[in-house]
Formats: structure tokens, sequence, C-alpha cells
């Protein structure tokens, strides 16, 4: 609202004009009253009033000298003089203080409301460019950021020319040209913890961008529930290393500095085109892929992760290592993988039993266990007995799959694949359950002014952070968009099926500043609550 304040020293005048004008109907607020300048000063300077109503002449202080006085501190202040002296000298010199309007006594309610209402235009308009229009900005770059996160998957996918990834990087903000490049896909969490989106992934996250927000060389993507992916450019092969480094020991330092977290990563290799960022990124994931075979807080090359299976020997049946193939290791990727990298953690996997895939009853023993871990896993995400055996088959379905090595792997890949798919329809029902309880919230609470998303993830109990997050990444938009849609459509009812005035709708759908609701208004429908209204009804009647 339009907040008023009031300086008068005559109190009839100023009762009546504090009394004889519904304020808040018209989206004013009366903000304060006093009969002179030197008791209104501080009185202003506390309220911060958006128009100061003030006679020119009073005792101890006269409007203008209080003019000149408050507008020195608060220069955005709109003045109304008004005065009984039609004193041209008078007008002059409210002129040259950056008065906004001068009216001559006596002054009636409806001549005074015509003038703060125009006055009231040019300060809403004001403030569009400002708070309002920064909001919209907020909610724009929020989406922009989701976009340009999406980007990776597209550059690394090889589907693209040179030509197109370029544009599409320019459309971000982003430089993607570079002599050489590397790629580290990384991933912070709290020790332990499957859960992708405590708070203190969420702040880890703000460190993030933060740090790299605004370094050229480093890009970083946000993958969500796949960790981070920072793409380094360098100018040459030693510059790489010194970046790739660097960045290497920022990653670190930043999850050393947050207790309770640990961290792994993959390292791919140097590529010298944008066009062989495929070709990087599968190296990367290979090494990030170790993450459910080998301890957490390190960076792993693509290059050590081949030495570390060939340093490892042969394991013969007799004198096999089992900790190699610990039985730990396929659900902890069935807890955390995603289906684009099963690939790689199969690899990874069989590689671990060096020749002893080729053998007939060494394949049968893994891929028995492989199963025997995606059955345990999927009983526990809640599904029936009966729906696990018409998924996955019994045991006997593996006979004819251990015959051959692709065989074999085609087979594991494909369960591993459908335990995921089953594990994220599940998250998605979780998910499901809790925006379907927010959106109920929102659609009995929207009219309420103080409806917030900390109040909404309070409702359904998480973190902000955490329904942010979930609700941008279900919804496909932003909180905030979505109030306003919900908003908007409950106003564009009103203006068609009723006769109430548009502040008056817009009060109903939870916005109390009758301004602010026709800027957000005619920003999302792109005309005015009065137009549309207008517009609606003569359609109705043809």
């Amino acid at each position: 609202m339009v907040k008023i304040f009031l300086a008068e020293d005559e109190k009839i005048v100023r009762e009546g004009i504090k009394n004889g004008i519904p304020w808040e109907k018209y989206g004013f607020e009366f903000a304060g009253e006093a009969p002179d300048g030197e008791l209104a000063y501080p009185l202003i300077l506390k309220a911060k009033p958006d128009i100061l109503l003030t006679d020119i002449r009073m005792p101890f202080m006269d409007g203008l000298e209080l003019a000149e006085m408050v507008k020195r501190e608060l220069p955005d202040l709109r003045i109304m003089f008004f005065s009984g002296y039609d004193d041209f000298e008078y007008a002059k010199r409210a002129i040259r203080i950056g008065a906004a309007d001068y009216l001559l006594k006596p002054v009636s309610s409806s001549q005074l409301l015509e003038a703060l209402e125009r006055m009231s235009e040019a300060i809403i308009q004001e403030k569009s460019e400002r708070g309002y229009k920064l909001e919209f900005l907020k909610q724009q770059e929020e989406r922009k950021r989701m976009e340009r996160d999406r980007l990776f998957d597209t550059i690394v996918s090889g589907n693209l020319s040179l030509q197109e990834i370029l544009l599409k990087g320019r459309e971000h903000s982003l430089s993607l040209s570079a002599p050489v490049y590397n790629l580290i896909l990384f991933q912070a969490r709290v020790s332990g913890s499957q859960e992708q989106f405590t708070d203190q992934v969420v702040m880890f996250d703000e460190m993030i961008k933060d740090r790299f927000e605004n370094r050229a060389v480093v890009i970083v993507f946000n993958r969500l529930t796949e960790g981070y992916a920072f793409l380094v450019m360098g100018n040459d092969w030693e510059d790489l290393d010194r970046k790739t480094t660097a960045c290497q020991e920022l990653l670190v330092r930043l999850v050393e500095s947050c207790p309770g977290m640990e961290y792994f990563g993959g390292i791919g290799v140097p590529v010298y085109r944008l066009s062989e960022l495929r070709t990087c990124f599968k190296a990367a994931s290979r090494a990030y892929a170790c993450r459910y075979m080998l301890e957490y807080n390190q960076l792993l090359t693509a290059e050590a992760a081949v030495r570390l299976h060939d340093d490892s020997g042969t394991i013969s049946l007799e004198g096999m290592d089992i900790t190699k193939l610990s039985r730990d290791i396929v659900p902890n990727f069935l807890k955390n993988g995603s289906i684009s990298e099963v690939k790689y953690f199969l690899e990874e996997y069989l590689e671990a039993c060096g020749s002893n895939f080729k053998s007939l009853i060494f394949r049968q023993y893994l891929l028995m266990d492989v199963y025997l871990a995606v059955i345990g896993f999927v009983t526990q995400l809640g599904f029936e007995p009966e729906q696990v055996l018409k998924e996955f088959g019994d045991g006997k379905t593996l006979k004819p799959c251990v015959g051959s090595e692709e065989g074999a792997v085609k087979y594991a890949r494909e369960i591993l694949k459908k335990a995921i798919t089953l594990r994220t329809t599940c998250s998605q029902k979780k998910y499901r359950l809790v925006l379907d309880r927010s959106k109920d919230y929102i659609e009995g609470h929207y009219k309420d002014e103080d409806i917030s998303l900390n109040v909404v993830a309070s409702s359904v109990n998480i973190s902000p952070n955490y329904f942010s997050t979930i609700f941008s990444q279900e919804m496909g938009i932003t909180f905030v968009e979505y109030l306003t849609k919900v908003r908007m459509e409950a106003a564009k009812e009103l203006l068609l099926k009723t006769d109430l005035r548009a502040s008056e709708i817009g009060y109903q759908v939870g916005y109390k500043d009758p301004h602010y609701f026709s800027y957000i208004f005619k920003k999302t429908h792109g005309i005015t609550p009065k137009a549309f209204r207008s517009g609606g009804r003569n359609d109705a009647k043809t």
C-alpha cells in the first residue's frame, strides 16, 4: 500500500482529512499525523511514507521548511502542499523543493483523493520499475538457471554441431570456446546419508554458486541427484592442468569447510574440441562410477581408474578376493545411481572381475548375486512379491542369459535399469504426495497475503530449501510462479463473474495493494484487469 503522512496545524481540517477518506479501500495506508513540522519531522523519518500531505503555513516549522528537510533524508518522498493562501511565491518555492502537487484550501475529499490517486499511480510505476520488476527478474533468473543446467546434457550428447553449441551457450551468457577442455564430475553429500536435498547439501550448493558464479574458465552445471559437472577450459595442456588442479583443490576445501560432508569426483581426459566433450564425459563418468566401489573423499582421474583395474591383477576362482565384489556395491548403486550411469557402473563392476567373467560358472554366480540384490532392493521399496516376480521373473530367467558375456551384460543392464525406474516411480509418488498436499494448501490459502514458500514447506513438514528444489524439479515452474498462476486464475474468474472493483478482487486473491495486483495481472496476461473484464464480457455477449 502507498503510505500517507499528514502535517496540518488546524485540528478540524486534520481530523476531516484523516477520517473522511476510507484509505485502505483505495489502496492507501494512513501512516501518521502531526500538528506542525517540528513534531512531524522525526515521525516522518520513522514511518517513511510515500506521500507527505502538508500545509504550508504552520507554527514552529512550516511545510516548506519541513519538506526541504525530509527531502534530504527521503529523496523519493512525494510532497503535496495545500494552503489557504493563493500566493504565487509559495507555489514557486514549493516547485523548487520538488512539490508533486499544490492544492488550495478548502480541499474536498474527492478532490484530494483524485490528486492522491494520480500521485499514487506515479509511485506504483516507480516501484514497479524497482521492486516488482526485480521480483519478476528473480523468477526469470531461476527458470533460466534451470535451463542453463540442463544445457550440460545437450553439450555432451554429441548431437549438436559446434555452431549450435556455441549459440546455445551465448543464450545463457556462456563463452564455451577454448583451445582445450576437461570435465570434473563431482558429488558432495552428508556422510552416510542417501538423502539428496538435505539443508547441508543445499548450503553447499549455495557455496558452489558463490565461488564459481563469475569464473569464465570453469563453468559449473548442477545435475541435481547426479551432482555437479565442472567444465574447465584452458589455453594449452599445461594451463588446463593447472586450472583443473586448482578447481579440485577448491572443491575439496569447500567440502572440508562443511562438517560431516564427504565427496567423490571423476576427472575426464583433456580434449581439443567441444565436439570431443562426449569422449571426455565418458571417461569422467567411468571414473565417477567408481564411487560405488571405492571409499569417498577422493578425486579419481580417468587414467587412475584404468590403472586401478590393470594393477589389480587376475582374480582366480579359487583365490578370489570377495571384498573386491562386495555385496554392498550393487545395493548402494541402486540407492543412488541413475539410469544413465548403469552402463559405466557395469563396466567398472565387471572389470573388477578380471578374466573370470569369461567363465560360465562365474557369470552364473555374479548374475545371481545381482538378481538377488535387485529383488531385495525392490522389495524394500514396498512392492508386493507377486509384482516383483512379474517384473523380474524367478531365478530360472538367468539361464538363457549366462550363455554369453554379451547376454549376461545385457541382462544385468536391463534389470538394473528396471529397478532404478521403479525407485524413481516410488520417489515421484513420494514427491507427488508432498506436491499434492502443498497444492491443496495453496488452493486453500492463496488468499492469505502472508502465504510463502516457508509457510507451505512447513505445512508439509520439509525444509524450505528441499521443498523449493523438488517443487521446481517436479512441477517445471517455481513456487512463486505457481502461486501467481493460482491467484491470477481466481482473479480472472472474479473479474468475469462479479461486479467487484479490481482493488477488491486483488484483496480477495491475496494482494492487499491494488496497484501491485494490477501490475502483476498485466505482467502475467499482457492486459489490465479492467480491459480483461471488458473484453471477456463483450465476448460472452457475442
